[in-house]
């Protein structure tokens, strides 16, 4: 090879290797996927290739976690990876695993389906595995009914063994385990279990994504914030959930639960630096002040936020629909919205790609987010303002009810996904 040939191939040869990362992401059964990334991708390329390896369409209600400070913070996926990974990973120069998790973002009870059973299975576990680190100490009965719900869906029907046929700690908290101990457990569960027969799995794993939204801190992402700006003490967990955010403390190391806010009971939200003001009814003196771990931990909260309230909102007349449903119970689809003839019957569910696809950066309607930039950036000011009074529910008995809702509904942050709401 000649000198200026050899010289462009190896500089062809670096600029390759440094287009390119690797990472590794994390699934909600544990399963562990290690990937190659370009520079310059940003979290839906990531969400896309994960959806291709899968074989999966969409990944609904799903978004991107990365450790940062100490804690689980989403990507907004509009964003480019860079922004939340480390230095080391974009000059290519880490020699640690660098992991993203996939979890659930928005919660939503009663799923009955989602539009790929890989997008479903995923969902199932990850409440399995929030399940299982769940503390409801005073539900302790509705374990032990939601272990057999978990091996119905994992098993099938029970089955005559000579053996403990599955773990304890696989189904049950550390802390039923350790009260009650394995024998016991494996003693007195199988005859749940085998209540359950003829039970389908995907029925099984329906009903215990339904019951485990019983369990108050199973449906909900946690954010921690601080009572004082420079001190990590006075820990505050703030939990956002479909229907509003629920305040905790931790006192002694013990999580205690403050209040629950709705989202009509809530006025609005404010962040200006790291200082994070929550104004609602219930509230002592009407507002909590509190501190975040840093900037970019505000604005992600705040988004969170707002994203879950809009999408609260618009699912509210399609919940309507579904109740009016009940006693019609039939096996339903949703297709990826290409062909819309298959909506004109009365009996088929409406197109919510045609909803859930209209994302936008920013919400409008009743939950607006105003960004105020001073001569500092990290001093800017964000206000989220709620609606105490909701807007009134449509009706969407056609494809063309569905469209109004779109218009206002238009910015629903919601990352793409494709979902269908039940009832709840």
């Amino acid at each position: 090879m000649e000198g200026a040939e050899q010289k462009d191939f190896k500089e062809n040869t670096f600029t390759m290797k440094n287009r390119f990362r690797a990472l590794s992401v994390i699934l909600p059964d544990n399963t562990e996927l290690s990937m190659t990334v370009g520079f310059e991708d940003r979290g839906q390329d990531v969400l896309k290739q994960l959806c291709e390896f899968l074989d999966s369409s969409r990944l609904p209600l799903f978004g991107l976690s990365v450790v940062k400070d100490d804690q689980p913070l989403f990507l907004d996926l509009e964003q480019k990876l860079s922004l939340y990974l480390p230095k080391s990973w974009r000059k290519n120069t880490s020699k640690e695993r660098v992991t993203l998790s996939l979890k659930v973002q928005y919660f939503i009870k009663n799923v009955e389906v989602i539009l790929d059973s890989e997008a479903r299975k995923l969902y199932y576990a990850e409440l399995k595995g929030k399940v299982l680190r769940s503390e409801c100490f005073e539900q302790e009965g509705l374990y032990f009914q939601l272990a057999a719900y978990g091996l119905q869906a994992d098993l099938g029907d029970y089955k005559e063994h000579n053996f403990a046929y599955f773990s304890a700690q696989g189904f049950f908290p550390f802390w039923i385990v350790q009260k009650h101990g394995n024998d016991y457990i494996l003693k007195h569960t199988p005859a749940l279990h085998r209540e359950l027969k003829g039970m389908s799995s995907s029925e099984a794993a329906l009903l215990f994504i339904q019951e485990s939204f019983t369990l108050s801190d199973v449906p909900l992402t946690i954010y921690r914030l601080t009572k004082e700006k420079n001190k990590r003490q006075g820990c505050v967990l703030i939990g956002v959930a479909s229907t509003g955010l629920q305040i905790s403390e931790v006192l002694n190391g013990q999580q205690q639960s403050v209040c629950d806010l709705p989202w009509p009971s809530i006025h609005s939200i404010t962040f200006q630096g790291r200082k994070f003001e929550i104004r609602a009814d219930g509230l002592h003196e009407k507002k909590l002040v509190l501190y975040s771990l840093s900037v970019l931990h505000a604005k992600n909260l705040l988004k969170h936020i707002s994203s879950s309230h809009q999408l609260h909102l618009s699912m509210k007349p399609l919940v309507t629909r579904l109740r009016g449903k009940k006693g019609r119970h039939r096996e339903m689809y949703i297709t990826d919205g290409a062909d819309l003839n298959t909506y004109d019957s009365d009996d088929e569910l409406p197109p919510m790609k045609l909803l859930l696809d209209r994302v936008q950066k920013q919400t409008t309607g009743s939950s607006e987010c105003r960004n105020v930039t001073g001569s500092d950036a990290s001093n800017g000011f964000c206000c989220l303002e709620m609606s105490v009074d909701e807007p009134e529910e449509m009706s969407v008995d056609d494809p063309e009810d569905v469209l109004r809702l779109i218009e206002l509904v238009e910015g629903v942050s919601v990352d793409g996904p494709l979902f269908l709401p039940i009832s709840h």
